[in-house]
């Protein structure tokens, strides 16, 4: 489908136009070619095929009621008109806009009469006067079949029934009353054959635009669908994940690592005295801390490849794929000195400032309950580590990696 842009004002515009309008307004007439244009030349090449056999059998006609002129026949069937079927065909399978695969299709019809009126003039066999008949064959079957636009159907079935009127006239072998009731006749099928193109085209229309309707419906939902999910993933403060988010988003990583058993890390991590902070200073400072403290915290991870959202209050969470203790406590360290260096004034805090305190585990992927495990080999080192006095990193008890102790703010 063609990247053009519609909207439910275009297709109510459309749905409120005359019914017997068949022309779209601007970009929906544009965006319906597009759509329809490609499939309708492919279904009229498939066509061809059948055309041209269709024409072909004319040759039996020809024989039986224009004898004298057969060779004549052969000339334009064979070497004139089924080559130009030929290469309308493989035409019609070029990017074509709406005129120019209208016209082309509407020349191989128009080729066709061509040369059944020509027989029909040159022939001087007593039953010739029976061979105009094939033009309304042709007619019928190009309007009801090959279906140009509507606007290009008219026109052909108006030349036709013209050029077809003057050449019954003309030629001197068909009797007066025998020329008016060809031409009648002639009318009549292209009239018949002009409703069948109208309603079908119009159905095709309305068809569509039921259907382009229910798209950009189905969109709107998927849309809405998509924004509900995400909002409900994500945290309205800090816009970091929330719980429910870390966990859709750890899962998809573990389903992705199963047979793997690279290492990864978690970090726990909780703002300090944060409590007396919101006491202090209320709870729109509240907010701003945690905003920043949770930007800090993102700033510090890598984008796309770790996981980091807020856990709950003011403890957030971190995952890290493909990194060890050590990779753990050299990025829990950094975040903890983009925090300290935000200065958010705390009275309450030995530091003056806000800081944060983090736990580090570790586990591989592949291993079950391994996450879990993780989290709380990091959650008690997070205790570990506000145990210490705050503000610092602390892998689990017992680990050889040298937790990080900070300089104290003055």
């Amino acid at each position: 489908m063609q990247d053009i842009k519609v909207t439910a004002d275009d297709i109510a515009k459309a749905q409120a136009s005359p019914r017997w309008n068949l022309v779209f307004p601007e970009p929906l007439e544009s965006r319906f070619d597009a759509d329809l244009g490609v499939r309708r030349a492919k279904l009229l090449r498939l066509v061809s095929v059948r055309t041209v056999v269709v024409y072909n059998s004319f040759l039996v006609g020809d024989y039986f009621l224009a004898n004298d002129t057969f060779a004549l026949a052969l000339v334009i069937h064979l070497a004139l008109v089924t080559p130009w079927m030929i290469v309308a065909s493989l035409l019609l399978d070029r990017p074509l806009g709406a005129v120019a695969r209208n016209l082309i299709i509407t020349s191989v019809p128009a080729s066709m009469i061509a040369g059944i009126l020509a027989i029909f003039l040159v022939s001087t066999d007593p039953l010739a006067n029976h061979y105009q008949y094939f033009v309304v064959i042709v007619l019928i079957y190009a309007n009801a079949v090959l279906r140009p636009a509507y606007s290009y159907a008219l026109g052909l079935s108006v030349i036709t029934a013209i050029v077809h009127g003057a050449a019954c006239y003309i030629d001197s072998g068909m009797p007066n009353a025998a020329a008016a009731a060809a031409s009648y006749g002639l009318v009549i099928a292209a009239w018949v054959s002009l409703i069948a193109n109208y309603n079908i085209e119009r159905d095709v229309r309305r068809s569509y635009l039921l259907r382009l309707k229910d798209n950009l419906v189905a969109k709107d939902l998927r849309r809405t669908a998509d924004d509900l999910q995400r909002i409900s993933h994500v945290d309205a403060l800090t816009g970091l994940a929330n719980r429910r988010g870390v966990d859709v988003r750890a899962a998809a990583l573990f389903a992705g690592a199963e047979a793997s058993r690279r290492p990864f890390a978690v970090l726990m991590i909780d703002v300090d005295h944060f409590k007396g902070f919101n006491d202090s200073y209320g709870h729109p400072e509240g907010d701003r801390c945690l905003s920043l403290a949770g930007a800090a915290i993102r700033e510090a991870v890598r984008d796309g490849v770790d996981i980091v959202g807020r856990y709950g209050g003011e403890e957030f969470i971190a995952i890290l794929p493909d990194a060890d203790m050590l990779d753990g406590v050299l990025v829990a360290e950094r975040m903890r000195r983009l925090v300290e260096a935000l200065s958010i004034c705390h009275e309450h805090s030995h530091a003056g400032i806000v800081t944060i305190s983090i736990g580090v585990g570790t586990g591989r992927f592949g291993e079950a309950e391994s996450l879990r495990a993780a989290i709380a080999a990091a959650d008690a080192a997070l205790y570990a580590a506000k145990a210490a006095g705050r503000n610092c990193v602390r892998p689990p008890a017992g680990n050889s990696v040298t937790a990080f102790q900070p300089v104290r703010v003055a």
